[in-house]
C-alpha cells in the first residue's frame, strides 16, 4: 500500500498577519522566530498553505547545530539552510526527524549534501517507516503524480470533470491551483534522494553539546508510532513534531486513545514554549488540552458506535464531530475543509478499526 503523502488541501489560502516575513519560497512565506538564546524556529506563516510542510527548529550550540525536521521539498530545505547560515557558520552535526511523514524528512538530503558528516536521529519505528512508507514507494508515488497533474490541468482548461459535467467556478479554480501545485512539486520530487535516519533510539536519547542538554524522547503512541519530542530542559522548550499541530490536528494513521495519554506526558514536561510541527509556537497549554478533549470526543463517539454494532459506514455518518469543526475552524472555510480531510475522514475509520480490535497495519511500540 502506498503510504507517502503529498500534503495538499486544494489551494487553501488562509489570512495571515500583515507583519513583514523573513522570506518566501514556492509562494509561501515564513518567519524566523527566536525562542531562546541560540534557539530559532523556521515557521511557515500559513500552516495550511499548499504544499503543507512542517516547521524546523535550529539549536545553535557552542561548536555545532542540531536541527529538528527538514521539510517536504528540497527547495524548502535549501531555504532553511540559507536562513540557518545567516544565524551561524557552525556546522549541523545532528538532524532529528520527529516522525516519518515526508513533510518532515524529505529535506534530509539537503543537509547531508551541505554537511556530509551529519547524522539523522529518530525513533527506531520512524526509521522503519521512512524506509517502508517513503523510500520504498517513492517511484510509484512519483509515477502517479503525472496523471494527477494532467487530470487537474484538463479540468482547469476545459471546465469539465471526467464525466463531462461542467465545473463550478470555485471548483475549476481549485483544479487550476492543484495543477500548479503538482507542476511545482514534480520536478522537486524527481530530484529527491530520500535519506533515512542513521541513529535510532527506543525510549530516550540525551545529547550534550557544550553547556546545552538536549533530550530526545518518545513519550508514547500518538500521531505516529514513533513520535520524538525534543526537549531543552534549561530553556524550557519542547519541539513536539506533529503530536501538536495548529490550527487543525492531523489524524492520519494515528493512535487516538494512546495519544491522549502521550499529550498528558507532554503537558507534564512543564515547559514554557511548545514548538509545534505546524503552526506558531505556543506559550501555554490551552490548545494542547483542546486537542486532548477532541481526541476523547472522537474515541468515545466511535466506541459507543461500535458497542452498538454500527458498521463503518454507519459510524462515519454518525460521527462527524461537527461541533468540533465549528470550534476549531472559527468560521474559516479552509480550516473547516482541513478538519474534515486531515482529521475526521482518516480518524473515524481508523478509530473504528481500533475499537473493534482489528490488527494494526504496522507493529506497535514494544
Amino acid at each position: 500500500m502506498k503510504k507517502a503523502y503529498l500534503w495538499i488541501l486544494g489551494g487553501v489560502v488562509l489570512l495571515c498577519a500583515t507583519s513583514p516575513r523573513a522570506g518566501e519560497v514556492s509562494g509561501k512565506t515564513y518567519d524566523i522566530v527566536k525562542l531562546a538564546d541560540g534557539v530559532f524556529g523556521f515557521v511557515w506563516a500559513e500552516p495550511l498553505r499548499d504544499p503543507i510542510e512542517g516547521n524546523a527548529l535550529f539549536i545553535i550550540n557552542e561548536s555545532d547545530v542540531v536541527v529538528v525536521d527538514t521539510g517536504i521539498l528540497p527547495v524548502s530545505a535549501r531555504a532553511m539552510v540559507a536562513e540557518l547560515e545567516k544565524l551561524t557558520d557552525r556546522p549541523v552535526r545532528y538532524v532529528v526527524n520527529t516522525h516519518w511523514h515526508d513533510d518532515h524528512v524529505n529535506g534530509n538530503q539537503v543537509y547531508q549534501d551541505r554537511w556530509p558528516g551529519v547524522e539523522f536521529i529518530a525513533h527506531r519505528n520512524t526509521r522503519t517507516d521512512v524506509i517502508e512508507q517513503v523510500i520504498d514507494v517513492r517511484e510509484s508515488i512519483l509515477a502517479d503524480m503525472g496523471p494527477v497533474l494532467e487530470k487537474y490541468q484538463r479540468w482547469a482548461d476545459t471546465g469539465l470533470d471526467d464525466e463531462g459535467e461542467p465545473l463550478a467556478e470555485k471548483r475549476r479554480n481549485r483544479a487550476r491551483e492543484i495543477a500548479d501545485l503538482y507542476r511545482l512539486c514534480i520536478p522537486e520530487f524527481e530530484t529527491l534522494r530520500p535519506v533515512p535516519p542513521t541513529l535510532t533510539f527506543d525510549d530516550s536519547l540525551v545529547i550534550h553539546r557544550g553547556a546545552r542538554r538536549i533530550v530526545i524522547s518518545c513519550l508514547g503512541l500518538g500521531n505516529t508510532r514513533g513520535d520524538a519530542v525534543v526537549i531543552l530542559p534549561r530553556e524550557r522548550i519542547a519541539a513536539t513534531g506533529d503530536l501538536m499541530v495548529y490550527p487543525i490536528p492531523f489524524g492520519i494513521g494515528s493512535y487516538y486513545k494512546e495519544w491522549i495519554e502521550t499529550l498528558a506526558r507532554v503537558d507534564s514536561l512543564g515547559v514554557d514554549t511548545m514548538f509545534f510541527g505546524h503552526g506558531p509556537p505556543q506559550h501555554d497549554r490551552a490548545f494542547l488540552h483542546e486537542v486532548q478533549d477532541l481526541l476523547r470526543a472522537l474515541v468515545l463517539a466511535v466506541e459507543e458506535a461500535v458497542a452498538g454494532g454500527a458498521t463503518l459506514e454507519e459510524t462515519q455518518t454518525r460521527v462527524t464531530l461537527a461541533d468540533w469543526k465549528e470550534r476549531l475552524a472559527r468560521g474559516d472555510e479552509g480550516r473547516a475543509r482541513a478538519f474534515d480531510a486531515f482529521f475526521v475522514q482518516p480518524a473515524v475509520e481508523r478509530a473504528w478499526r481500533q475499537a473493534r480490535g482489528e490488527p494494526d497495519e504496522v507493529e506497535r511500540l514494544e
